[in-house]
Parts: C-alpha cells; structure tokens; sequence
C-alpha cells in the first residue's frame, strides 16, 4: 500500500493515488527530508508494468506550489447517515488523499486523514498535480 511505503524508515507525509479502470494508476508520495526539502516517490503501474520514478522539491520547481495547492482544496462535508440509500454513480477512476498533517486551524494540533472520491476537487487537483508533475520524475533516488 503507497500509504505504507516507507523511505529511510520514514512514512510519506502524504500519499496521493489514482486508480483506474483503464489506462495507467498512479501513486505519489511525499516524504519531507532533514535537509528542509521534499523527496516525492512516484509508483506507476500500466499494463501490469510498474516504474517508479524520484524527484525533489530542489530538482521539480513545480513539487512544492502543485502541494501548496491542495491547501486550497476545500473539505467535503460530512453528511449525517440517511434511511435512504446513498446516490451516485459509477466511475471508473478513483483518488485516495492519505496525510498525516492536517489540521482545523493553522496553529491547531495535528491529526492523519483519509479521503477517497471519484469526482470533485480532489480529484481535479490529482489530475492537475500528475500532468504537472511529469516532466519531474526520474528512475534514479536523488
């Protein structure tokens, strides 16, 4: 599981993939380094062929502002259990957010969430952050 992927010990800080029915997956995690910057890890899988590919926030000028974004990513709603049943529809892809820092106010505690969607503005910020970040990755760890 991405979300479980360690690097030198450490878990990502956030973990971002997109699967989908066809065409390739895609799974990205950050890892904050102890030098100030940020490792990204990225696991490709098409065709049942996985790549993983490196980069940093010193190498991807784009890393750090295509995160930054997310921040702007407003926060679904919970909607209180209904005797209905729940409507949508079916899509094909899907996008799982795991992080371990977020929080309700910028100087407030700490606390790990997990969102899954498959439409919305997650998954827009998913799509933006893979197409921006793709001239970035290469196979070999920096």
């Amino acid at each position: 599981m991405l979300k479980g992927a360690r690097v030198d010990g450490q878990p990502p800080a956030l973990a971002l993939a997109v699967y989908r029915a066809r065409g390739a997956t895609f799974g990205l995690g950050v890892y904050p380094t102890a030098a100030g910057d940020l490792l990204a890890r990225r696991v490709g899988v098409r065709d049942g062929v996985t790549t993983i590919g490196w980069t940093t926030s010193k190498t991807c000028p784009q890393l750090a502002p295509a995160l930054a974004a997310l921040e702007r990513v407003p926060a679904p709603r919970i909607r209180a259990p209904r005797a209905s049943p729940p409507s949508g529809g079916r899509d094909d892809t899907s996008y799982l957010l795991w992080s371990t820092d977020v929080r309700w106010t910028r100087s407030g505690p700490s606390a790990g969430m997990e969102l899954r969607t498959t439409a919305g503005p997650l998954a827009a910020w998913a799509e933006r952050t893979a197409k921006a970040l793709e001239p970035c990755w290469g196979p070999t760890r920096p």
